[in-house]
């Protein structure tokens, strides 16, 4: 077997938490009318019109930035719900929000631990200003979406490709680490090795597989120091 080379990581809920930011998007938005509870539902609407979009394009074979989605989202939104906001100072409040989003408890410790051992790289489907800077500190290669203009888990596959592509390895030879089915499936159809981090501890519902599940990054280091994912 093949030793490990490279650990690819997922951004969002893998290394940091959007979650705690989501009612700070809202804020600037609504104003006097603002609420916790409006803020879940216009922020669940959205990143439901998100993921159809984002679907719709990645089965039609093409590509539009999330700009453009999280755009076309808040104009539906802001139509739905007769709201008078410019949907492009949306985006921009929702980009900022993003980059602001906190590190897990267990991110600063694993990544320090992790590159010092093997190549590391963030493989994140957004344009990468959403992406919080942190990841400059560390030595690590970025891959996003908007740079390659493909999706984990799109039919070109090309992000995967990119990774495999940059280190010269095996596909066997990189795990990826992940909270969602695109970072799963899609390293799956590349050959590489997946693992599911499942924070929320939710059933996973697709044919395909992760090769690993955790719920901690901590245990994504044990496995890694006993050479399990060898």
């Amino acid at each position: 077997m093949l030793p490990l080379k490279v650990v690819s990581l997922d951004m969002f809920q893998t290394l940091v938490d959007i979650q705690g930011r989501a009612a700070e998007v809202w804020k600037p938005i609504l104003q006097t009318e603002f609420s916790e509870e409006r803020a879940r539902l216009l922020g669940s609407q959205l990143l439901s019109y998100y993921f159809e979009l984002a679907a719709e394009v990645r089965e039609a074979g093409s590509f539009i930035s999330s700009r453009e989605i999280y755009t076309k989202g808040f104009q539906q939104i802001f139509l739905r719900h007769n709201m008078n906001y410019d949907s492009l100072q949306a985006v921009d409040i929702l980009f900022a929000q993003h980059r602001l989003s906190a590190m897990y408890a267990d991110t600063e410790a694993f990544l320090h631990r992790i590159c010092a051992q093997f190549q590391v790289c963030i493989v994140s489907d957004t344009d990468t200003l959403m992406l919080p800077e942190f990841y400059r500190d560390y030595p690590v290669e970025l891959f996003t979406s908007e740079t390659y203009r493909s999706y984990k888990n799109d039919h070109h596959n090309r992000m995967f490709a990119e990774v495999i592509a940059r280190y010269g390895v095996k596909p066997e030879q990189i795990i990826h680490i992940g909270d969602s089915a695109s970072d799963v499936l899609g390293a799956a159809r590349a050959g590489i090795k997946s693992c599911w981090i499942n924070r929320s501890q939710l059933a996973w519902p697709h044919h395909v597989k992760p090769d690993y599940t955790v719920i901690t990054l901590d245990e994504v280091d044990e496995l890694l120091t006993a050479g399990r994912l060898n």
